[in-house]
């Protein structure tokens, strides 16, 4: 092969591996869409690597961000709530989504950068437009990029105990263009929620999308009480968190 392929395979690799993430069994993914939705996503039944499940998020759209939350099913302590009473969470579930959101303002840049990589570069790398458009394209990359590291500079900390160390960020940006166009679900999976997993989609997703994730969680659920022991603490657990999880009751967010 020849060293532009190998090049370009390589940005192709490193950029699918930034959009992956690698959840314990206890953890999922909210993804916030551009149009004021949002989804979630669990990990791969199929694929464990060293404990955890892959979920690869949606490759074309790096201007969606994406958080990490725990299921932490807290009630399985104790006797299931009523069916017809939603659990309140132990804390208010704060601005999180709000902060989530913020990172938007930064998606033109994403989107401009990523344009730029998968679709200029490759032009200048395997036509004969080489001479004319692969420097715009590399100097269109690092633009995008670094005015995006700027603007989010300025969003500040987001849902942090510790602030996030901006200059090694900004580097692994800058050094590794693939990553610097997946900076914004880079960022977001930086980010500390403290609110349970069941509750945010309970109160972020819609009908539909509740619908699914509450599927997928039963399905995890009888997955571990298949491993599980018979008349086991752990299988009362899981027992008792599959009924948590049906008193849930969806209701949108304001």
């Amino acid at each position: 092969m020849s060293y532009e392929l190998e090049l370009f395979g390589l940005i192709v690799l490193l950029y699918l591996y930034d959009s992956s993430v690698l959840l314990f069994a206890n953890e999922g993914v909210l993804c916030a869409t551009a149009r004021g939705e949002w989804q979630a996503a669990l990990g791969s039944r199929g694929f464990v690597l060293a404990g955890r499940t892959l979920c690869m998020l949606n490759p074309f759209t790096p201007h969606h961000p994406a958080v990490r939350l725990s299921w932490r099913f807290d009630p399985s302590e104790r006797a299931a709530p009523a069916p017809d009473v939603a659990p309140a969470p132990d804390a208010a579930p704060g601005d999180w989504a709000r902060q989530v959101r913020s990172l938007a303002s930064l998606k033109y840049y994403s989107l401009t950068a990523g344009v730029a990589l998968f679709v200029l570069l490759p032009l200048g790398l395997f036509s004969a437009l080489r001479g004319w458009v692969l420097l715009p394209a590399v100097v269109l990359i690092y633009l995008a990029i670094a005015l995006a590291l700027v603007r989010l500079r300025g969003l500040g900390a987001l849902g942090e105990e510790r602030p996030m160390r901006f200059w090694p960020f900004a580097f692994e940006c800058i050094a590794c263009p693939p990553f610097g166009v997946n900076l914004i679900r880079r960022r977001a999976l930086m980010m500390r929620i403290d609110e349970p997993l069941p509750l945010a989609a309970a109160r972020l997703l819609d009908a539909p999308g509740w619908e699914a994730f509450e599927a997928q969680c039963r399905a995890r659920l009888d997955d571990a009480l298949v491993q599980a022991a018979p008349d086991s603490e752990e299988a009362r657990r899981l027992t008792l968190r599959k009924q948590w999880l049906s008193t849930l009751v969806r209701h949108d967010a304001h």
